[in-house]
């Protein structure tokens, strides 16, 4: 709720989230037991959320390459991909998946990304998550004690400006094929650079998933699409349980 326009939830819903903490806190059950029954206590809309991505993803299981995530702020996406992967290609150890995020915030907002309501969060040093690195890093050693290939690693973490590590990792992993890429850094400036760069390693049929299309207080993410892609290249397909997630098969 805290990324949404609070004015675009009515007072029940409200109500519910305010509520929601003290009725899982209270809950009677063992952790392991409220996790087998979670959705008591998961919202409808980040189950929708997670059901979007799952269904994304079946789109890359028969693909070859990584999977990239910009911008991984909480880790919603990043952790999803992680999890779907160990269930739906849990013997796929030529994955890579692959999180960037500086973990400080923007850097800065451009004109290109001026619009909409001004969300509080769309400011230098908005969406800023202190303990990030070391909380996603944490997050997949722990995974991977619960995946069949737990073993060989498959995924990492890397901090800083996600345009300027890219390229890093780029030129130190030529091998490089991208099956998906997941953005999430919202502002135009990063996520422009980031699509330049990963032009020339798409093939026909990866999957670009965006978070913030056609979504006024997010105008920089369209802009830079249209930038980097013609007209008749993009076909956006989303899900009528979950209209704010976008996703284009390149080449389809």
């Amino acid at each position: 709720m805290e990324q949404s326009n609070p004015q675009n939830y009515k007072t029940n819903e409200h109500r519910y989230f305010s509520e929601l903490p003290e009725y899982f806190q209270y809950a009677s059950g063992s952790f392991g037991e409220n996790m087998h029954c979670f959705t008591k206590f998961f919202p409808r809309q980040s189950l929708a959320y997670f059901m979007a991505r799952a269904e994304i993803y079946k789109n890359v299981v028969a693909l070859h390459g990584s999977v990239f995530d910009f911008g991984i702020y909480h880790g919603g996406s990043f952790s999803t991909w992680l999890l779907l992967n160990s269930i739906y290609e849990p013997y796929n150890h030529v994955r890579k998946i692959v999180g960037f995020d500086s973990f400080s915030g923007f850097s800065e907002i451009s004109r290109e990304d001026i619009g909409g309501e001004r969300l509080e969060l769309n400011k230098i040093g908005g969406m800023s998550y202190i303990n990030g690195y070391e909380e996603t890093v944490n997050g997949i050693n722990l995974l991977d004690l619960n995946r069949p290939l737990g073993h060989v690693k498959n995924a990492s973490v890397i901090a800083g400006e996600a345009s300027d590590k890219f390229s890093e990792y780029l030129y130190s992993h030529k091998e490089t094929i991208i099956a998906m890429a997941n953005f999430g850094l919202g502002n135009y400036e990063p996520t422009v650079k980031i699509l330049f760069l990963l032009n020339p390693r798409l093939q026909k049929g990866s999957v670009l998933v965006f978070e913030g299309l056609n979504q006024a207080n997010w105008p920089g993410e369209t802009r830079n699409l249209y930038k980097i892609f013609k007209s008749e290249e993009i076909t956006l397909q989303r899900f009528p349980f979950f209209p704010q997630l976008s996703y284009m098969i390149y080449g389809s």
